[in-house]
């Protein structure tokens, strides 16, 4: 789900602060600048690595 699905559904209940709220961080996402092959690879890395963490048992 993006982020102008999100605000759509927001929208969809009355909430207008919640839409601008996704409306904004699409917007700051969007104006980001792209990330280097390496912020790539560290990025896959971490989430690969906090995947294969066993859950902790409550």
């Amino acid at each position: 789900m993006n982020a102008e699905e999100l605000a759509a559904e927001c929208e969809a209940r009355g909430d207008m602060a919640g839409a601008r709220y996704w409306r904004h961080v699409e917007a700051v996402v969007n104006a980001a600048p792209p990330l280097c092959p390496e912020q790539v690879a560290r990025l896959r890395v971490l989430i690969w690595s906090s995947d294969s963490e066993p859950a902790s048992a409550a």
